[in-house]
């Protein structure tokens, strides 16, 4: 089975108004990770259409800072699979309601997890410029999140865990 990118696009429009400020009066970067792996694990169980969890998050750039008052729309689609796993692309455009201006804030690849383990992921097929130059790299990321991976499980088993929590 194939299912082109826009079969799993996701789309999110959110006002950057209290309490999603920082001290700067912009966006928290916080809040904006909450709602792009929203919008993302939308678009992977619109794929997978079985219960997934996230595994990862890769190159959050922020490029742009989203101010008060401002609009940002999310917009995520899937951007390849693998047998159990699949990865999302997801951009923020913000807007600035008054004068029309729009800008790329935001832009990240997650990956998603499906918890089946006999699932047998549909592949996904590009159609735009912006889709096949997205999904055009994602063997390279897959491999390069591999890598990552290890490498932070080697991390993992020289991390001291002892006195982190009192036990007073």
């Amino acid at each position: 089975m194939i299912l082109t990118c826009q079969q799993t696009k996701a789309t999110q429009a959110h006002l950057i108004t209290y309490p999603y400020l920082n001290e700067h009066k912009t966006l928290f970067g916080g809040q904006l990770m909450s709602w792009l792996d929203e919008s993302g694990g939308i678009s992977a169980v619109r794929l997978a259409r079985r219960p997934l969890v996230t595994a990862s998050l890769d190159h959050l750039d922020f490029l742009h800072s989203l101010a008060h008052s401002e609009m940002v729309c999310i917009e995520s689609y899937v951007s390849g699979a693998g047998k159990r796993s699949l990865e999302v692309f997801c951009k923020a455009i913000g807007e600035n309601l008054l004068t029309g201006e729009r800008y790329l804030a935001n832009t990240c690849f997650m990956t998603f997890v499906v918890l089946d383990k006999e699932i047998v992921l549909p592949q996904i097929q590009p159609e735009t410029q912006e889709e096949i130059f997205i999904c055009g790299g994602y063997d390279a990321r897959r491999q390069k999140r591999k890598a990552d991976l290890a490498g932070n499980l080697e991390l993992a088993k020289h991390m001291q865990l002892d006195g982190l929590i009192s036990k007073d």
